[in-house]
């Protein structure tokens, strides 16, 4: 009998206790390793503003679905000048040999996904300092911390004395590791709202910019922004922005009634998960955004102006509070990412709705 079945029902009991996995984002020297709330890990080296970096994502479960890719240049700088990673890279100062057969070869981008490519590639550059690029010493991957954080992958995805472990490896087998933590499935609305009328915009605006309890914003009340959005047919939402800073502005929520007698409840968003580096799990609404067809506050935050770091939010409305369905943060700030591709901290599933019976009336 497998190992993790012997152990099904102890695992079960803790699983139904914690619910999902708490994701994580840390740094090991020149490595940042995240992994989400179904403990899918990416690894990479930083900084990326070298302009060359290697990404590792692995999958929890047996089904692992592993990738390693090898890039040089991204979205900020475009295709580079130079000679095909294939033939210019080194490994301590010698030229490294890759066979790759198996790999998907392009002039400054190598990836693979094959299981036992990957094995090989890591066995080889495991113990060594860095890769360099040939024609520019200063295009260097560091391997310093590759190690520690391919282990806190083996770890979180209870692959450690497996075989399928990448570091420490052992003789039970690859398929004796833990299934993937189910997904979240959030409950979403099953139409959008009615639309506000301009009545009701005018009231709701007015109330928001004249009448709403405000005294805790710094930003002067002639500067501040007032929107609003219809959250069901009897309630909307009101956001008011706060404070400012130099790309980024802070806004208060509030679920307001319709009509009159206007009635006011702060919204707050609050995190399932305590995020890396953070002391609570309240988040600020930053830049945030409603969409009105989907029923989802948005909210993204930048490290700095040209975007390369910060967080991303996606809270869906249920019809009473708002969700969590999506959550991503790049700590780094070195040019690598675009928000578009910020590590994904928690992600989530819409509720399939539920079917509609019908009943059949015989004569």
């Amino acid at each position: 009998m497998s190992y993790w079945n012997k152990l099904a029902p102890l695992f079960l009991l803790l699983f139904s206790a914690s619910l999902y996995a708490d994701p994580l984002q840390k740094t090991f020297s020149d490595w940042q390793v995240t992994c989400n709330n179904q403990n899918y890990c990416v690894a990479r080296n930083f900084p990326g503003d070298n302009n060359l970096v290697m990404t590792i994502r692995r999958h929890a479960g047996s089904d692992d679905r592993p990738l390693l890719s090898i890039d040089y240049g991204n979205r900020y700088t475009g295709e580079l000048k130079g000679a095909p990673l294939k033939d210019n890279l080194l490994l301590d100062g010698q030229r490294l040999k890759l066979d790759l057969k198996h790999w998907e070869v392009r002039p400054h981008h190598l990836t693979t996904t094959h299981a036992i490519s990957i094995d090989e590639f890591l066995m080889q550059v495991m113990e060594a300092d860095n890769i360099q690029l040939l024609y520019r010493p200063g295009a260097v991957i560091s391997l310093e911390g590759m190690k520690a954080a391919l282990l806190l992958m083996d770890d979180v995805q209870g692959r450690i004395n497996g075989m399928s472990a990448w570091v420490r490896r052992g003789e039970r087998g690859a398929y004796d590791v833990p299934p993937e933590p189910a997904i979240p499935l959030i409950a979403a609305p099953r139409r959008p709202p009615l639309a506000l009328t301009r009545e009701e915009t005018t009231g709701l605006i007015d109330y928001g910019t004249w009448r709403i309890n405000t005294d805790e914003c710094s930003l002067d009340p002639q500067r501040r922004v007032v929107s609003v959005a219809p959250l069901s047919d009897e309630k909307a939402l009101l956001l008011v922005s706060c404070e400012m800073g130099a790309y980024n502005v802070i806004d208060l929520a509030f679920e307001v009634t319709r009509t009159l007698p206007y009635v006011a409840k702060g919204v707050t968003l609050t995190l399932p998960f305590l995020p890396p580096g953070r002391t609570e799990k309240q988040l600020d609404l930053v830049n945030a955004e409603y969409d009105v067809s989907r029923g989802q506050l948005l909210t993204y935050s930048k490290g700095r102006g040209i975007g390369d770091c910060g967080l991303a939010t996606r809270w869906q409305y249920t019809g009473r509070e708002f969700v969590l369905a999506e959550y991503v943060e790049e700590s780094t700030c070195d040019a690598w990412h675009g928000s578009d591709d910020w590590p994904r901290l928690w992600t989530s599933k819409k509720m399939p709705p539920e079917p509609t019976t019908s009943v059949e009336m015989t004569p």
